[in-house]
C-alpha cells in the first residue's frame, strides 16, 4: 500500500498554485501526495501535520531578501537573486531554494531530493512482505553483489542500476539498502568517498585556488628566476625585455639556463591585493546553498557495494524473514571468527575510544603468503591449510582481542589497550607459534606476513586507519 504524503503550498498566488499543483498530480512517483493550499498565517500551526512545505515568498518579500525561518521540509521559491539569499535560506531551515520563474524540470528533482529521503517514506518500503519481495529479485537477478556506478542526478552522484531493475524507481535506494544491512540482510564493501556540503549535503562543489589574504580567485602563475652571478631573485616578468631575459639588479643578459639561471620554483600572484605566495589556500563553493568553506569543513560520505548475507538467502529459501541470529550475522562459522562488518564495526568503537580518553589500540593484518603455490600445488587442501593456519594465529589471544576473516589469505586482528610496541611483542609470538605448526610443513611451511598500524587522533576515520594498514602490507 503506497504511503500518502501531505504537501502544503503556502503563499503562492493562484497562477503559481496552478503550476505546483499541476506539476505534482503529473509526477510519476511510488508514493501519494495529497495537495492543499494555506496562507502564510498557518505556516507555523501546519507545521506538524506536512510532509513536505513548498513556500512561494511574495513579491514584497522577495524585493526584501526577507527569509521567515522554516520547522518543516520547505522548498523555498523566491524571485530575490541576491548573492546571500541561497546561504540565508538554508540557515534559516531551507531544505531546498527554487527561483521563479518555476519549471517542472526543477521541481520535480528537488521534491525527490527533500521528500523521499525521509524516514517515513524508507519506512514504507521495509515491511516484511516488501523486503522479502526485493531479496527474491536480487536473488533471481543474478547478481552477486550490488554495485554503485555514478550520477549525477543523485543525491551523493552514485545509483544502483540492479535496484533500479527490480523498483523501477527507487528514490531513496541508498537509504533503503543501508537500512536493510542494517537488519543484517546485506554485507558492504566500500566503493568511494564523495564530499558532501555540511549545510545541505549536495555533493555539487566546486573546489577553487584563492588568495591566501584577501580570498581572491584572480591569481596567476608564474615562474621565480634565480640569475647565478648576482644572486638576484625574482619573477620572471620583471627579467623579461623583448625577447630577452635581462636581470633588473645587474643589468645582464641571461642567455643559458643552468649555467647563467635557473628556475627554482613557481609562485601565485594575486591581481587584488598583490600577494604572492608558493601556493594558494583551496576553497570549497556548494554550488546548490552557496556555502563556502575549507576541504576539511565537508561531510565525507562512503558510497558501499551490497552483498546479500546468509541470513538473506535463508529468507528467500525458506520464504519468511525470521528473527536475526546474531551468531550468523557476527562470526565466520568456518573458522570460528568474528566477520569483517562486525570487525570494522569494532574498529570504529576503539577509534572513538582513543580519541576520547587516549586509550591505545593496534590493528594487526596477518596475511599468508604462498597462497597460489599451494592453490596450485594441493588445490583439495586449501581450505583446510588456511582454516588451520588462521585458528592458530588467533590462539592465545585475549578477551578484549578482535580477530576477523579479512579475506581469502589475511586475518585481522584488533589488540585494545596495546601500543604498537605491545603489538610487536604478539607479532613476535604469533611468528613463533606457527613455526611449530609441522602438522602442515607436509603442504607448505607457513609464511606470514605482518603490518602493525597504532590507532590514533590523527586517523580521522576507519578507513584512513585500514588504509594505512593495507599500505604498509603491500609495502612488506
Amino acid at each position: 500500500m503506497k504511503k500518502v504524503f501531505n504537501v502544503v503550498i503556502v503563499g503562492a498566488r493562484e497562477e503559481e498554485y496552478r503550476i505546483l499543483e499541476t506539476g505534482l498530480e503529473s509526477a510519476r512517483f511510488e508514493t501519494s501526495l495529497s495537495i492543499s493550499r494555506a496562507e502564510v498565517s498557518a505556516m507555523q500551526r501546519l507545521s506538524g501535520q506536512t510532509d513536505l512545505m513548498i513556500y512561494c515568498q511574495g513579491e514584497e518579500e522577495s524585493e526584501q531578501c526577507h527569509v521567515p525561518v522554516f520547522v518543516n521540509k520547505t522548498i523555498f521559491v523566491t524571485s530575490c537573486y541576491g548573492r546571500g539569499i541561497l546561504l540565508e535560506a538554508f540557515k534559516k531551515g531551507a531544505a531546498y531554494v527554487l527561483f521563479r520563474p518555476l519549471f517542472r524540470a526543477e521541481l520535480l528533482p528537488a521534491i525527490r531530493n527533500v521528500l523521499f529521503f525521509s524516514k517515513k517514506y524508507r519506512e514504507a518500503n521495509l515491511t516484511d512482505a516488501s523486503v522479502l519481495s526485493f531479496l527474491r529479485d536480487v536473488a533471481d537477478g543474478g547478481a552477486p553483489v550490488l554495485e554503485p556506478l555514478p550520477s549525477p542526478f543523485k543525491p551523493t552522484g552514485h545509483f544502483y542500476p540492479d535496484v533500479l531493475k527490480i523498483t523501477g524507481e527507487l528514490e531513496n535506494e541508498e537509504a533503503y539498502l543501508e537500512a536493510l544491512a542494517e537488519r543484517g540482510f546485506f554485507t558492504k564493501q566500500l566503493k568511494n568517498r564523495v564530499r558532501l556540503c555540511e549545510m545541505c549535503e549536495s555533493y555539487q562543489i566546486n573546489y577553487r585556488e584563492v588568495c591566501p589574504a584577501c580570498s581572491s580567485i584572480d591569481i596567476v602563475k608564474g615562474q621565480m628566476v634565480h640569475h647565478f652571478p648576482c644572486g638576484h631573485v625574482d619573477s620572471i616578468e620583471s627579467f623579461r625585455q623583448g625577447a630577452d631575459l635581462v636581470c633588473p639588479k645587474c643589468e645582464e643578459t641571461l642567455r643559458h639556463i643552468g649555467i647563467d639561471y635557473e628556475k627554482p620554483t613557481d609562485y601565485f600572484k594575486c591581481a587584488q591585493c598583490q600577494t604572492i605566495v608558493p601556493e594558494p589556500v583551496v576553497e570549497l563553493e556548494c554550488l546548490v546553498c552557496g556555502l563556502v568553506c575549507r576541504p576539511d569543513e565537508t561531510v565525507e560520505k562512503n558510497i558501499y557495494a551490497y552483498e546479500m548475507t546468509q541470513h538473506a538467502w535463508e529468507a528467500v529459501r525458506s520464504g519468511q524473514i525470521k528473527g536475526v541470529d546474531l551468531g550468523t550475522l557476527l562470526y565466520d562459522h568456518h573458522t570460528n571468527l568474528y566477520n569483517k562488518q562486525f570487525f570494522e564495526h569494532e574498529l570504529k568503537r576503539e577509534l572513538i575510544r582513543t580519541k576520547r580518553y587516549h586509550a591505545p589500540f593496534t590493528l594487526i593484518l596477518a596475511r599468508i603468503e604462498k597462497i597460489e603455490e599451494i592453490r596450485k600445488n594441493h588445490p583439495d587442501r586449501l581450505a583446510w591449510y588456511v582454516n588451520n593456519l588462521f585458528k592458530a594465529l588467533s590462539q592465545g589471544l585475549r578477551e578484549l582481542d578482535t580477530t576477523c576473516v579479512w579475506d581469502a589469505q589475511t586475518l585481522g586482528l584488533i589488540l585494545a589497550e596495546t601500543d604498537f610496541d605491545g603489538a610487536v611483542v604478539v607479532v613476535n609470538r604469533i611468528h613463533e607459534a606457527i613455526q611449530k605448526l609441522e602438522y602442515l610443513f607436509d603442504i607448505c611451511r607457513p609464511e606470514v606476513s605482518f603490518s602493525v598500524v597504532q590507532g590514533d587522533a590523527s586517523h580521522q576515520t576507519v578507513d584512513d586507519l585500514i588504509a594505512l594498514a593495507m599500505a604498509d602490507l603491500a609495502d612488506g
